[in-house]
């Protein structure tokens, strides 16, 4: 059982539940704000239970201070369960779409802030990638603060748990380049990256492991003019599916 708030989450939380879910989830609204009649009619539509009750009953159901009066119990045996796959089935489909020339994989190394994790997924779900790997032993996992960070879009984005070293040997045999993020690296605008790219993410404290960075193809850096060492590694990932985006779209 999972407790998600944030408007945008249990929204797309809900969209994305099996039918039928009657009995098993249930939203919880004050009804004070405008958008939880919007949570109500697409709740119904899903023969989820809505009760309507007060914040302080609310409150006592979860930690979150900020849930705006919301709030959504899911039993995630109820989802859908068609967004994640192995990373296997994901090369197996992409063999058999030749014509498919850009693609983009994101390795996350070592990410266990969850806020940082759902502020990637947020920006993965923007710009296309077509699939997340992680460690499952040092990574943050899907959870509800991931839900509300990633403002729905972990319902969207496909994430898998594998190792990340057998990825990236993988991934290369399916025709990826693969590049790390890396203040030693080469500025982003300057690289190639253009067709199948991996990019790999390490944590800001470590940065990627040696094993993996000597597995890159090249390690690429975003120019910077300010006076601290580096970007929070969510805004990092950002900004570099953007140039990957722009070369591939341009």
């Amino acid at each position: 059982m999972e407790i998600i708030t944030g408007f945008h989450a249990i929204e797309e939380t809900i969209k994305n539940l099996a039918l039928p879910s009657s009995g098993s989830c249930k939203l919880y609204i004050t009804g004070k704000h405008k958008r939880h009649d919007i949570l109500a009619a697409i709740a119904s539509e899903k023969k989820v239970e809505v009760i309507k009750t007060d914040q302080k009953e609310i409150d006592s159901l979860t930690d979150d201070d900020d849930n705006r009066g919301a709030l959504f119990i899911l039993h995630t045996r109820k989802r859908r369960g068609v967004k994640h796959q192995s990373l296997k089935s994901f090369l197996d489909q992409l063999a058999e779409a030749p014509d498919k020339n850009n693609s983009i994989v994101l390795l996350l190394d070592g990410i266990t802030d969850p806020h940082n994790f759902g502020a990637i997924l947020r920006s993965a779900d923007q710009f296309g990638v077509d699939l997340v790997i992680i460690p499952g032993n040092r990574s943050a996992g899907e959870n509800a603060t991931v839900r509300k960070t990633s403002a729905g879009a972990s319902e969207y984005v496909s994430v898998v748990d594998d190792n990340l070293a057998r990825s990236i040997d993988a991934l290369k045999k399916s025709g990826f380049w693969v590049y790390g993020a890396d203040m030693k690296g080469q500025p982003c605008m300057s690289q190639d990256l253009r067709g199948r790219i991996a990019l790999i993410l390490g944590s800001e404290g470590k940065g990627i492991s040696r094993l993996l960075a000597e597995k890159c193809d090249g390690l690429v850096k975003i120019p910077s003019l300010g006076r601290i060492d580096s970007l929070n590694v969510s805004v990092a990932c950002g900004i570099l599916l953007y140039e990957i985006i722009r070369q591939q779209t341009g």
